[in-house]
């Protein structure tokens, strides 16, 4: 699993947004946060309604239904830990609109925000966070079931992050248990001695391609 973020990283990109005194820097810091500790596809938290929203502040569970959900087949429903539910109420401040049937996530004018306009929002900030990666909405999805495999104390981790996820199937989920990059990096170091900053494998080819021409 390369996609995703180190928690020195993640605190990189979402305090780039944090500390920009903007009303969409703020929409675009509480919306990538609830992406994360909701560990929702980029589709399933844009189709949340304001509604939906309500509902969640009332059950302390954010429902996604199936037909919002890739494969359409299952649904899920998203536990409001403290911090979600804060970014979920910021977000809900920050709309307008009294229609239960509005979108949440709202554009700077109004309109229903793409997952097109959410990528550029999240390569714009990686950007101002100096970060190199490729970095997309659903990393912070890979991101949200890495942080839970380092810090569970859980007899079987990857069950909490097969839950959290909302996969239908353990297979789906064994994507997780392959070692981190940082593993390996730490690893290879404590047996070579070295140590170096993490690189990306299309850094290198790209570093090869300007060596050999």
């Amino acid at each position: 699993m390369k996609r995703y973020l180190t928690p020195a990283e993640r605190h990189l990109l979402f305090n780039a947004a944090y500390k920009a005194n903007d009303d969409l820097a703020q929409r675009d810091y509480h919306l990538m946060s609830a992406l994360y500790y909701s560990g929702c596809r980029i589709s399933e938290f844009l189709a949340v309604s304001l509604a939906d929203a309500w509902d969640a502040l009332k059950t302390n569970y954010l429902y996604i239904p199936a037909a919002h959900r890739k494969g359409g087949k299952q649904d899920h429903s998203v536990l409001l830990t403290k911090p979600l539910r804060m970014h979920l109420v910021a977000l809900l401040n920050m709309n307008p609109s009294q229609n239960g049937a509005d979108p949440l996530i709202t554009g700077r004018f109004g309109e229903a925000l793409t997952a097109r306009a959410v990528q550029l929002r999240f390569r714009h900030w990686a950007t101002e966070a100096g970060i190199t990666l490729p970095v997309s909405p659903h990393w912070m999805r890979h991101t949200r079931a890495m942080d839970i495999l380092r810090s569970s104390e859980a007899k079987e981790p990857l069950l909490i992050v097969k839950s959290a996820l909302g996969h239908s199937n353990l297979n789906s989920t064994a994507i997780y248990a392959q070692p981190s990059r940082e593993e390996i990096e730490r690893e290879l170091e404590a047996m070579d001695g070295r140590g170096g900053q993490r690189t990306t494998r299309a850094q290198l080819r790209r570093a090869y391609r300007r060596r050999v021409g």
